[in-house]
């Protein structure tokens, strides 16, 4: 009996290979996606490649949106999704793409299972996010499209990348605290585990080195990043014979717990402490009084990359620049900083 011959059927990867371009490209050209900027040279190169391959297509609509995906690892009802999200989203709709959310649950049998699925349809490009600042690996799968990494970076293999600018943001609510008078600030952060933790602290250090101030270590205090956490932190920064007439706080719960133990020790913010929290939850201008704080720019860092994404699909041979772009966060000021003739 003779062998059956089995003919394989070409694949968007085959006409990628052949045409020294992306899968993801492939894909555009032979669903004719709207919105894109694919040269004709390209576009030609594909068409021809995918006919002279045999390669057939299934009838699609022509007004669909190319698609980006934005995986992330989390998903919770913390504000800095939202940010994220909500920019991504309106940057995608301005630029006409279609925004597609899916997150992993820090999973990497979900994050597989994500890319794989994206690797059925014409997705343009990736967003590859993080819910926290910090270092990731990357799957080898997401080199088959144009990716820029969103709160997060990767040192192995340099994506573009866009981040907070956690360090510049405590140095300018250090020196604000300095500008004020105060000599005698403490610093409430969390533990080192996380990066936007290591960066804040260095900033405070750095604005008191900054303006000849020594650093005391008897005024920094790491711990919990909790209501709890301030409210512990601040009793044992007023069992200090010196103690601090201004705290800049980690974050807006640390924040909330130092306004409840200075309530209970009589004193009054700002007139006997200035207090700077970091986060702008929605809390924050409620407190009484509204609690002067850093705002992340989670939206702006997720239009940069959305923005940047569109650049790489719209020349996916150009070289592009693989920097980690850190955004500036916005000092949010209100009612709780006062000056030290004030104290």
């Amino acid at each position: 009996m003779q062998g059956v011959r089995v003919i394989k059927k070409p694949t968007m990867s085959d006409i990628a290979a052949a045409c020294g371009v992306s899968q993801a490209t492939v894909s555009l050209v032979l669903n004719n996606a709207p919105g894109t900027r694919i040269s004709s040279a390209t576009r030609e190169a594909v068409l021809s490649a995918a006919a002279r391959m045999g390669y057939r297509t299934q009838a699609r609509r022509i007004d669909r949106r190319p698609l980006i995906a934005m995986l992330i690892n989390e998903v919770t009802s913390s504000p800095h999704v939202a940010g994220l999200i909500d920019g991504a989203g309106e940057a995608a709709n301005e630029l006409g793409y279609l925004l597609s959310v899916m997150p992993t649950d820090a999973d990497e049998e979900a994050e597989q299972a994500a890319l794989s699925h994206l690797a059925t349809l014409p997705a343009a490009g990736i967003i590859y996010a993080r819910l926290i600042t910090q270092q990731v690996t990357l799957a080898p799968q997401l080199a088959e499209w144009p990716t820029v990494l969103l709160n997060c970076y990767t040192v192995d293999k340099p994506l573009p990348s866009v981040v907070p600018g956690d360090l510049s943001a405590v140095m300018k609510a250090t020196l604000s605290l300095i500008d004020a008078g105060h000599t005698r600030i403490a610093y409430i952060g969390g533990e080192d585990a996380i990066e936007a933790s290591r960066e804040r602290i260095k900033g405070y250090r750095r604005a008191l080195t900054m303006r000849d101030i020594p650093v005391d270590n008897h005024l920094i205090i790491k711990g919990r990043w909790t209501i709890q956490g301030g409210y512990a932190a601040f009793k044992r920064l007023q069992a200090l014979d010196d103690r601090p007439t201004a705290i800049c706080c980690f974050c807006d719960r640390i924040a909330m717990g130092v306004y409840e133990a200075a309530k209970e020790a009589g004193l009054s913010i700002p007139r006997d402490l200035s207090v700077i929290g970091f986060d702008n939850e929605s809390y924050s201008g409620d407190m009484l009084p509204p609690l002067t704080t850093m705002q992340l720019p989670h939206a702006d860092m997720a239009r940069y990359a959305v923005e940047k994404l569109a650049e790489m699909i719209a020349a996916p041979r150009m070289r592009h620049d693989n920097h980690k772009v850190k955004l500036e966060c916005e000092m949010i000021v209100r009612q709780s900083v006062a000056p030290i003739d004030a104290v």
